[in-house]
């Protein structure tokens, strides 16, 4: 069965729990810093108000809710669809009418609507699915294919210790399914109380991600019913009880994963600068890490949920954001855009290499 951590030994191991908290006050910080920086260089709303519904409500005509009226990343003004034209600092995206309402705190009924139109659109992803995608779909499905191959392998290599188990367990936590949905949330409530849209839209889309790809995660949890590490022989088996044995929290992907990288492509979509997006997506590499050292997954359950993680974040950043950094290429995105895989069966090797094209 899992190795799952009492409350008594979590008392035993603050260090992982404070240098996550340190690693959110930091990355926090530095969201509200580029959050008030924007929001110095927008133009006010013309109407505020002192409630949390008027604030809500002045932020909503500000925000637009209108999102069939959203501005489409894939048809953007030339001068900011170019990927090596950065878009101006003190340019302000430009908003359609205010003819509807936003999801959020006073419009929970819009919520419930939009989840289930994202749901939709990702369940129904598959079948628009086109031949220039085949350039992720195949590295990631080579990085699949080897970690399920070598899944048992992996966590026998890694051996028991019950210490770093236990420690890597308790800093997992914080990468959750609700802890994550709580960090989103967090962003939004601060955004509100700062009078930041842009902040607040981080939050919403983050918590919407993690709700969106929480659902796929779970039905392929009861689709699969994969042992854990520490389940039956260790070798990760799917329905190796048959259906005498079902579990809704099976192996098979890890929603820790999925979560914290939705959240963390939401925030490194919102904000693209190298240090916000090394912060976000250093957090969620590390909870997947984490993860496969606390044996309560396999490195192939990782890699599955957060490739879900990701494209959930993707997929509402195209449809959902109003303030994201489209038409801006950081310099990681541009560094990614030069990684290629290294595949090599023969001598079971596994890696990335980097093109770097001087002069340009």
């Amino acid at each position: 069965m899992p190795d799952f951590v009492t409350l008594e030994q979590m008392n035993h191991h603050r260090t992982p729990r404070s240098a996550a908290l340190l690693a959110l006050v930091a990355l926090s910080a530095s969201l509200l810093a580029h959050a008030q920086s924007a929001s110095d260089s927008a133009p006010s709303s013309p109407t505020q108000s002192s409630s949390a519904d008027g604030v809500t409500m002045a932020m909503n005509a500000a925000l637009l809710s209108n999102l069939s009226a959203a501005p489409d990343p894939t048809t953007s003004d030339p001068t900011t669809s170019d990927p090596t034209t950065s878009a101006s600092p003190q340019t302000t995206p430009q908003q359609p009418a205010a003819t509807g309402v936003l999801c959020g705190i006073t419009h929970l009924a819009r919520c419930i609507e939009d989840l289930g139109q994202d749901e939709k659109g990702i369940f129904t992803s598959p079948a628009r699915l086109r031949r220039r995608d085949l350039k992720w779909i195949l590295p990631v499905g080579a990085a699949f294919g080897l970690a399920m191959a070598y899944d048992a392998q992996a966590q026998q290599t890694l051996g028991l210790h019950p210490t770093l188990q236990s420690n890597t367990n308790t800093f997992s936590e914080f990468g959750s399914f609700y802890a994550s949905g709580a960090e989103g949330a967090g962003f939004y409530f601060v955004g509100l109380a700062a009078k930041n849209p842009k902040l607040a839209e981080t939050g919403r889309l983050g918590a919407e991600a993690v709700i969106d790809s929480g659902t796929v995660t779970l039905l392929i949890k009861l689709t699969s019913n994969r042992h854990r590490p520490l389940q039956g022989n260790g070798q990760g088996h799917f329905w190796a009880d048959g259906s005498a044995h079902w579990e809704w929290d099976s192996s098979f992907p890890s929603d820790h994963a999925t979560a914290s990288m939705s959240l963390a492509r939401i925030i490194a979509g919102e904000y693209p600068r190298w240090y916000v997006q090394t912060a976000a997506y250093g957090f969620a590499e590390a909870i997947g890490v984490s993860r496969v050292l606390a044996k309560q997954h396999f490195p192939s359950d990782i890699i599955l949920g957060q490739t879900i993680g990701f494209l959930t974040g993707t997929y509402l950043l195209h449809h959902r954001a109003l303030y994201a950094g489209y038409g801006h290429r950081s310099l990681t995105s541009r560094l990614v855009d030069q990684v290629h895989p290294v595949i090599d069966p023969t001598t079971r090797t596994l890696g990335a290499g980097l093109s770097i094209a001087f002069g340009q």
